[in-house]
């Protein structure tokens, strides 16, 4: 091997090795990225969570609302609740089938 093919081995070499470092840098921060991801997406589904237990509490507040006004919004909320009752009935109905 002559003294040109030694250097550009040396070369090769030595670009292989930070390659590799590289690449070993590179996954440890994709592992990372990964676990926070993870850890994100845990957290973005006890928010949901939460924000539909709101949402609910928020509906029940607006028919109490609407439940201590005036007689047009009684007869509002009675046809909301028996459309709910209703929804709830076809869920019942189709979970028997």
């Amino acid at each position: 091997m002559t003294e040109q093919d030694q250097f550009l081995l040396k070369n090769f070499k030595a670009k292989f090795r930070v390659l590799m470092q590289k690449q070993r840098e590179l996954k440890t921060y994709n592992d990372q990225l990964q676990e926070q991801l993870k850890q994100l997406t845990e957290e973005n589904n006890v928010l949901k969570s939460e924000r539909e237990a709101q949402g609910e509490k928020y509906e029940y507040l607006k028919m109490a609302k609407v439940l201590s006004a005036g007689s047009h919004d009684k007869q509002k909320v009675k046809h909301q609740i028996k459309e709910i009752v209703r929804e709830i009935d076809k869920c019942i109905t189709q979970l028997g089938v």
